[in-house]
């Protein structure tokens, strides 16, 4: 397995949307990619400091779950965009192109629809942790500030599963067969 999963020919954008909304998931991806590994160095300082009988990182465990969440989060769009989500081809191997183009637009635009609703419910959680000043029980950090930086990631998400229901739908009106 040693050839690229998306050679750098397959990684050019067709159109300008598609270029920008590349650009901002790549983004995205790095700042979940380097939280990430400030979170498992975070985590290693804070087993060796406990093993070494010293203190360790106090809200270590809090730090490392809201943390991954928005660093999960930030992978999302580029996944999208890209159309790496898992998917069951079992039930579609032996279909024709088109019909298999027609369940990948309908599959993003539910990826589009549902994550609208989960980015605009979140936009009102953090709203709401902010107002009722909700912290984490052993470091007080805002939790409202956590949910917060899952929105832009759920926001772009929405983006590229709208772009590509778009792209999806204007090829099959090119290519119909």
């Amino acid at each position: 397995m040693s050839e690229l999963l998306y050679p750098p020919a397959e990684r050019k954008a067709h159109d300008f949307a598609e270029l920008w909304l590349n650009r901002i998931a790549e983004i995205l991806a790095w700042i979940g990619g380097i939280t990430l590994i400030s979170l498992v160095l975070m985590s290693l300082v804070s087993i060796v400091s406990r093993k070494l009988g010293f203190q360790p990182v106090n809200g270590d465990v809090e730090i490392m779950q809201m943390g991954c969440a928005v660093a999960a989060a930030a992978f999302i769009p580029l996944c999208t965009l890209r159309g790496d989500h898992l998917r069951v081809e079992f039930f579609t191997d032996k279909c024709r192109p088109a019909l298999k183009r027609r369940l990948d637009a309908i599959g993003d635009l539910l990826i589009a629809s549902v994550f609208c609703l989960l980015a605009w419910r979140t936009g009102f959680q953090a709203l709401d942790g902010r107002t009722t000043g909700e912290i984490s029980a052993l470091i007080g950090f805002p939790i409202w500030i956590a949910v917060a930086g899952l929105v832009p990631s759920l926001v772009m998400t929405v983006l590229c599963g709208a772009y590509r229901t778009w792209v999806e739908f204007a090829v099959l009106q090119e290519n119909p067969s």
